[in-house]
């Protein structure tokens, strides 16, 4: 396999910041010592100011309880797409950038304590999903590839780009060809990435006919019945921007990172596994602790008006076993909108088999508005529980980037509309007991956890 490497090191002078990015010294009950004295972990947040034009990452003593803010405080840094930590050791912030390479950057405790970042930034494709797998962060996205048939249309494919936070490098796999990926005739994206069991799995969005696969044998992939479903352009191209299979999910498993031989699985009893906002695929799959992988399928398709592309299920949820390559039917397809009484926005895993739920209170749509509710699903037993102590959901407008969980409780942030400073949430999974922690003075908290120092 051919990789085609690009490296990006940029020192802090020549960023546009540079005059405004200053370490974030900090004192010393936020920060915890090692036994020669110098800095080993410390609690973190990441958040932007009212005007929610910058952003501020600064070291607190606990995320339980006290207060802080992001005024005269912390590391100022751009906002970003979306915040997450690699190992706990880097706090990446990974910008969008409408199609464009997006600047992404990252950032670590050094063992004084303070906040800085990494002499190096990274150049990276348009991107509609990311995930950690061993040493990389990965991101990928649908992308026109440079293969075209006799009428000059572009097959699509899947561009995939490898971060390494350790080296500073940025690095483009080949193309993986997403035309007819599954079998179906139709090109395909990813939906997160899951490291476990010494696999990687994602979840596999089919996207509908493109042009190039319309075309193939003269329209061998295209339905029938669903041939005026097409739409047709000046010069004859035919696409159609969803997919076919509105009532199936697919997984695929790879061996290791490099994405070569995968194994697809496919169930028919619930659609496909992605969260949805805008153009981003929000990861729906993730791993127990045992390596149970849990796939939740919102069911997005549903929101298609024909019904032949019309989804028929609700928001589920289905078991892979750790080592399995196929849906463990005996687990079947829970209901998880009947449990929780609304469709699913987005999850994430909690501690042991629990996992973090997020809602729409007043209907599904791919805007993520009014996704305000949360609630917990044990895998093991099926069980569905409401969060108990969290702020009504009347005024809460919205959430943390990414929940962080230690010693088994999930930490979130929570933003509110009736006056009240955001606030991080500690969730005691097996209670369903929320408690309200540490409050920011602040916009919005993008994200809460802890780093550890890198030496």
């Amino acid at each position: 396999m051919n990789y085609n490497m690009i490296f990006s090191k940029s020192v802090l002078a020549a960023v546009a910041m540079a005059a405004t990015l200053t370490a974030c010294s900090s004192d010393d009950d936020t920060v915890n010592n090692d036994e020669n004295g110098s800095v080993s972990s410390a609690f973190i947040f990441s958040a932007t100011n009212s005007e929610g034009n910058a952003n501020y990452i600064a070291t607190v003593g606990s995320l339980d309880e006290g207060e802080s803010s992001v005024l005269n405080n912390g590391f100022e840094t751009f906002t970003a797409t979306e915040w997450f930590t690699y190992k706990n050791k880097y706090l990446f912030r990974l910008q969008y950038n409408q199609g464009n390479a997006g600047g992404t950057s990252a950032y670590f405790l050094n063992s004084k304590g303070e906040i800085e970042q990494t002499d190096y930034t990274f150049d990276i494709q348009r991107f509609t999903t990311y995930g950690v797998y061993g040493d990389y962060v990965m991101t990928a996205a649908a992308a026109a590839s440079s293969k075209v048939d006799a009428k000059g249309n572009a097959a699509y494919g899947i561009s995939v780009t490898y971060l390494d936070a350790e080296n500073g490098t940025t690095r483009n796999r080949d193309m993986i060809m997403s035309e007819n990926f599954l079998g179906t005739g139709e090109y395909v994206t990813l939906s997160g990435m899951v490291e476990a069991n010494g696999k990687l799995y994602s979840a596999v969005v089919p996207l509908g006919l493109s042009a190039y696969g319309s075309e193939v044998e003269n329209g061998k992939y295209i339905k029938a019945g669903n041939e005026d479903l097409l739409a047709v352009a000046e010069s004859g191209a035919r696409t159609l921007s969803t997919t076919q299979y509105p009532d199936s999910s697919f997984v695929v498993i790879y061996d290791n990172e490099k994405m070569e031989n995968p194994t697809i699985i496919r169930t028919n009893k619930m659609s496909y596994a992605s969260g949805r906002m805008r153009s981003q695929f929000y990861q729906t799959i993730w791993a127990a602790e045992n390596g149970d992988i849990y796939v939740f399928s919102p069911s997005y398709a549903r929101l298609q008006t024909d019904a032949r592309l019309k989804s028929t299920h609700t928001s589920k949820v289905m078991r892979i076993k750790a080592g399995a390559t196929e849906f463990d039917e005996t687990y079947g397809a829970v209901d998880l909108e009947s449990k929780a009484g609304m469709p699913l926005f987005r999850c994430w895993s909690m501690s042991g088999d629990y996992f973090l739920c997020q809602f729409y209170g007043a209907g599904i749509n791919t805007m993520g508005t009014g996704a305000n509710v949360l609630g917990i699903y044990q895998g093991s037993t099926k069980e569905f529980k409401t969060i108990q102590g969290l702020p009504s959901t009347d005024v809460i407008t919205s959430y943390s980037k990414r929940p962080y969980t230690e010693n088994g409780l999930t930490y979130i942030a929570v933003q509110t509309n009736d006056g009240q400073k955001p606030a991080v949430y500690s969730i005691d999974p097996k209670t369903g007991i929320a408690k309200r922690g540490i409050e920011i003075e602040c916009g919005t908290i993008s994200y809460a956890g802890k780093l550890f120092a890198v030496k």
